[in-house]
């Protein structure tokens, strides 16, 4: 079986979920200088990918500086909260 979505038709803000079944994809959208409180992903590998847009990510006590293109995997055991510098859309893939 074969699943396509376009990403950009996702219109659910910040969160919007691309597939239901693993693994879990979410596109998150997210407005200039907005900020996610810290929150876990227990028992789960992420993988964090932004699409367009600047992307301060915390993971615990480190801050990554993401930009288009970059993509971080970390242990979703650690408090992550992301900060848009500027809009940003972001895939967030749960492994």
């Amino acid at each position: 079986m074969t699943d396509v979505v376009s990403i950009p038709e996702l219109t659910d803000a910040p969160h919007a979920t691309v597939f239901q079944t693993e693994p879990k994809v979410v596109r998150l959208a997210l407005e200039a200088d907005q900020r996610l409180p810290a929150h876990r992903h227990p028992d789960e590998v992420v993988l964090f990918h932004v699409i367009d847009g600047a992307v301060d990510l915390s993971l615990g006590d480190e801050v990554l500086e993401l930009g288009a293109g970059d993509l971080a995997r970390f242990d979703g055991d650690v408090d992550i909260s992301p900060h848009a510098r500027e809009a940003s859309t972001v895939l967030v893939t749960f492994v």
